[in-house]
């Protein structure tokens, strides 16, 4: 009975694992590489705004 419980784990834990896994590869890295190609626009936009204050002063 032993063994059964301790199959039994190991199989949730693996499935937890793949769970995560995967959840990491088609949620969290494609928001975060989408959250990359906006950043540098941002900051172009942050820059053409620093240099339009300063050509008005």
């Amino acid at each position: 009975m032993l063994w059964l419980f301790t199959q039994i784990w190991v199989w949730i834990v693996v499935a937890l694992l793949l769970g995560v896994l995967a959840g990491w590869l088609f949620w969290a890295r494609p928001l975060k590489q989408a959250a990359d190609q906006q950043a540098p626009d941002e900051q172009d936009t942050a820059e053409e705004a620093r240099a339009d204050s300063s050509a008005t002063n």
